[in-house]
């Protein structure tokens, strides 16, 4: 994913700062050995946060049953859980700063006609992903799909998922939002809050597709308990649509639950449009990082199943419940995606 960006600095003042650089450069190797073992090991060689992503080994000892093992995408949100080669949007949204994102541990995932669960204990990724706190506790995390509608194109979609963590005493959490593109400056962060005893968070989501459009709606709650320090509550929301102008569908993984790339039948190449709200509260009592707000336009040519065009602008608003200034920012990107 090679990127050119266009966008505003708050920090200097500047406007117009220009920027091209690679957003991902990731080699991935999966297979099955001997029709039991499945297996994926990738790693990110771009940006700031080099390092391993995908490194797990599964088994399934049973139709419709898998055990997983390793370095992999916290069953929580179906944001996260979507390819980065598939989603609609160069970025994913400000309410996707409070999602865990990769995690190190174990997790069972069964599914049937229309529906699917996930349950799991997860401690810190091996290396830490753009915009991820390095450090997330220890814990369980689990969802639970629901599609009563999947046939002839229509998918109606219900999940929820929780997660609960424990922190040692020494460890942190940072939470920071993207104002559209991860070469643009961040406008949101919570800093490195300490004190911790323990993190509890929900989501919830609703969607579907309807022969060619797509809508998704998502929210995620994150209470924070600290030992001598005030507790933390923060919040994001994330209301998105997509529509193929040149006709298919959207897939979507019963195994998992979560709404895939298009479709494009017999063709292997179409246009998209997209438009995303999304917000993220990061203002509490003991900590005041503000509620921001951001705007997502984006327009998609899949020139094939191996490449892919992508523009995207983003408005971006931060208020300061303490009287500071607003930030605001607007970012402009086009992407060069080649995946295979």
């Amino acid at each position: 994913h090679v990127d050119g960006v266009v966008f505003d600095d708050p920090a200097t003042g500047q406007s117009n700062v220009t920027d091209v650089d690679a957003r991902r450069a990731r080699i991935e190797v999966s297979g099955k050995i001997a029709g039991l073992l499945r297996f994926s090991v990738g790693r990110e060689f771009a940006g700031d946060s080099k390092g391993w992503r995908n490194v797990w080994a599964s088994i399934e000892p049973m139709d419709n049953v898998e055990l997983r093992g390793g370095n992999f995408i916290v069953p929580f949100n179906m944001e996260d859980m979507q390819s980065s080669n598939s989603i609609p949007f160069v970025e994913r949204s400000l309410a996707s700063t409070l999602t865990p994102g990769y995690g190190v541990g174990g997790a069972v995932t069964a599914n049937g006609k229309n529906w699917s669960a996930s349950v799991g204990y997860f401690t810190d990724p091996l290396d830490n992903d753009n915009g991820r706190s390095p450090e997330r506790g220890k814990g369980v995390s689990g969802r639970a799909t629901f599609a009563p509608v999947n046939s002839g194109g229509n998918l109606l979609h219900f999940a929820i998922a929780g997660e609960k963590r424990n922190f040692s005493a020494t460890e942190t959490l940072r939470f920071s939002g993207d104002a559209g593109s991860a070469l643009a400056p961040t406008l949101m962060s919570t800093g490195a809050l300490a004190d911790l005893d323990g993190l509890t968070a929900y989501n919830a989501e609703i969607g579907g597709s309807f022969g060619a459009f797509q809508i998704l709606g998502l929210s995620t709650w994150t209470d924070i308990n600290r030992n001598t320090l005030s507790d933390l509550s923060f919040s994001g929301q994330t209301l998105q649509a997509a529509w193929l102008l040149t006709g298919g569908r959207y897939r979507y993984a019963e195994k998992g639950g979560v709404i895939g790339g298009p479709d494009f039948g017999r063709k292997d190449s179409g246009i998209e449009v997209a438009a995303r709200y999304s917000r993220l509260d990061l203002d509490d009592a003991a900590v005041q990082r503000g509620k921001g707000r951001a705007l997502s336009l984006g327009a998609n040519w899949y020139i094939n199943r191996n490449f892919r065009v992508m523009a995207g602008y983003t408005n971006s608003k931060v208020n300061f419940s303490s009287g500071a200034t607003s930030l605001k920012n607007d970012v402009g990107v086009v992407r060069f995606q080649v995946n295979f």
